[in-house]
Formats: C-alpha cells, structure tokens, sequence
C-alpha cells in the first residue's frame, strides 16, 4: 500500500510538473510570436480634408536595405517584386477594411496635380529575409525575419504635396521557439504547425507590414474625426503588447 501510495503521489507530482512546463512553453510561445509594430508616428499640425482616393506609391528600395539570397538582376527583380506586394496588400486592406477608394501606382508613374486625395508612400530601411531552417529548428531569434521601413503620407490637394503622417514599421519572424528548444511540449506544438513555420517569411512581413500601415491611417482618421474612434483600427506600439 505504501509502495502504491507513493507511486500515485509521484505520478501526481509529474502531472504537475509536466502542466507547470507546458504553461511556460505556452507563454513563451505566444510572447515570441511574429508581429510587426509602429514607431515614431508623427502627424503633422496641417490637416488634410477626407480624401477622395489614397494612392499608395511603390515603396523605395534602395540595394544597401536588402539581405537577400539574390544578387545581379534576380535582386533588381526582387526589390521591384517586393515592393509592388506591399503595395498591392496596402491598397487592397485600405479598400476592403477602411472601405475607402484606393489606387495602387508604380513608382515611375505620373500622379494628378492638386487632387482631393493623399499618397502614401515609403522607403524599405531593412529587409533580412533570414534563415528558415534555422528559424524552424531552433527558433528564438536565430535566422529571424526582419522589415522595417519608412512611411511617408502627403496631402495631394496642395502643390507640392504636403507631408502630413510619417511613422516607421519594424519587425519580423522575433523569438518564435523551433522545434529542439521546447522538447518534448514545444515539439508536438510546432510540429503541428511546421507547415506554418517554414511558411513563415517576408512575405508574411509584407502582410504585417501592411496591417499596420492602414491601423496607423485609421487611427489618424479617426483622431481628426474623419471616422468614428470605435471603427478605428489600433496599430501596435513598439515596446507594448499584443
């Protein structure tokens, strides 16, 4: 009886043990998720009318920004690629989440002069596409993603256009645990979504990216009482969560 006694106390004792670690690798992997967040957001003291249309220029790309796996015309291909899909999430969300006339342009393209309309655009400041082996193996910060970059919005009704809006993006794939680090709780967890690790890239970044692009836009929006708080979107902070 003692022997049973002290089999099911031990037995007790490591269901604990094992929930005690599984709720710690569930912490750290929801702290470590990937996100994109906002900085420095400064709105300018002039106020810009409701525009009629937003039109989002193709970010910049300037060569030294980029650590890719590409070089000669594959990079040149990529950075116009890359900033033609943000381009592209940007004017689809402001569309389809802000319900507002949107108009996505190349860089080259020549815009109308004194509209009722603004233009956001940017520049890529950093784009590390990382490692994805080392980011599904081991995780926490190794082979990380990384985008961040400059956003510029303009008041078109005025000539030249006026900026009005700047903020900066920043963020990536972060501290996401792999599959070693969490053995054996975060093994099962990721190995139910290595699909979504190795899926897990700039091109997820782009979408982020976008995502609070347009929260930034919103909030402004709604600040300047051009729509009402409560259908605001909120842009993460740098330095907060979620």
């Amino acid at each position: 009886m003692d022997t049973l006694r002290q089999s099911n106390k031990l037995g007790r004792l490591m269901c604990n043990f094992v929930r005690l670690f599984a709720l710690v690798g569930a912490v750290a992997w929801i702290s470590g998720c990937a996100s994109v967040s906002v900085s420095k957001v400064e709105p300018a003291a002039q106020r810009p009318c409701v525009p009629d249309t937003i039109y989002v220029r193709d970010f910049r790309t300037p060569k030294s920004a980029f650590r890719v796996d590409r070089g000669g015309t594959a990079l040149v291909d990529f950075r116009k690629d890359f900033s033609r899909m943000l381009t592209f999430a940007t004017t689809d969300r402001i569309e389809s989440r802000m319900h507002l006339h949107a108009v996505d342009v190349p860089g080259d393209a020549v815009l109308p002069r004194k509209v009722n309309a603004w233009l956001l655009t940017g520049r890529f400041v950093h784009v590390n596409q990382g490692s994805r082996a080392l980011r599904t193996v081991i995780g926490f910060g190794l082979g990380a993603t990384k985008l961040e970059t400059e956003v510029t919005v303009y008041d078109m009704s005025v000539e030249p256009p006026r900026p009005f809006l700047t903020f900066m993006t920043t963020g990536g794939s972060n501290a996401q645990p792999g599959v070693i680090p969490g053995f054996p709780i975060n093994f099962v967890l990721v190995g139910l979504d290595t699909a979504g690790h190795l899926a897990i890239g700039l091109k997820m970044d782009v979408i982020r990216t976008s995502r609070e692009i347009v929260a930034v836009l919103s909030e402004y929006m709604a600040h300047q009482g051009f729509i009402p708080s409560h259908d605001a979107y909120r842009a993460k902070r740098l330095g907060t969560w979620p």
